[in-house]
C-alpha cells in the first residue's frame, strides 16, 4: 500500500469512493458526482491543507483530508473527510492514514487534531480506538437558514 499526499488528479477517484461509501449506512447520504467533486475539491483547495491517500495496485482504498488553523494554542488540524473503502474497512487502512497524517501534522507544528462525527456510530468508536475523545467544553449547532 502506498501513503501519499492527494494529487488534484487522485480527485475524481476519491469523489467515487466517497459517495461509494456514504451513501450507504450509517450516513445514507445522497451525494451527486458533482457535489462530491466540488467538497473534494473545495478541501483541496484549502489553504494549509493537508491529506494522505492509500493506493493499492493503483486503486484509492482510502483517503483523509482537511487543513490546518491557527489558534491561540497553537495550530489545529480540523479533519474534514476520512474515507476507506466500504470492503477494506476494519483492516487497519484507516489507522495507517492517521499514522501517517499525524506524523506529517506534528512536523508542520500542529498540536491538536479535531474533527465531526455521528454519534454513536462505528466512525465514533474509529476514532476513540485512535485516541479521540470527546471535547465537554464544545457542542456542535446548527441552523437551516431560508
Amino acid at each position: 500500500m502506498k501513503l501519499q499526499p492527494i494529487e488534484h488528479q487522485h480527485l475524481k477517484e476519491c469523489a467515487d469512493l466517497f459517495i461509494s461509501v456514504f451513501s450507504n449506512p450509517p450516513w445514507n447520504e445522497d451525494w451527486e458526482i458533482e457535489s462530491a467533486l466540488n467538497r473534494l475539491e473545495d478541501l483541496y483547495d484549502m489553504p494549509r491543507q493537508h491529506s494522505v491517500v492509500a493506493i493499492v495496485e493503483d486503486q484509492i482504498i482510502g483517503f483523509a483530508i482537511g487543513y490546518i488553523e491557527r489558534w491561540y494554542q497553537g495550530k489545529s488540524f480540523y479533519l474534514k473527510e476520512i474515507c476507506i473503502d466500504s470492503t477494506r474497512q476494519r483492516s487497519g487502512i484507516g489507522t495507517k492514514i492517521m499514522d501517517v497524517l499525524s506524523q506529517n501534522l506534528v512536523s508542520q507544528g500542529v498540536n491538536k487534531i479535531y474533527l465531526l462525527t455521528g454519534r454513536d456510530t462505528p466512525a465514533s468508536a474509529f476514532y476513540e480506538k485512535c485516541g479521540f475523545c470527546n471535547n465537554s467544553k464544545i457542542i456542535m449547532m446548527s441552523k437551516k437558514v431560508q
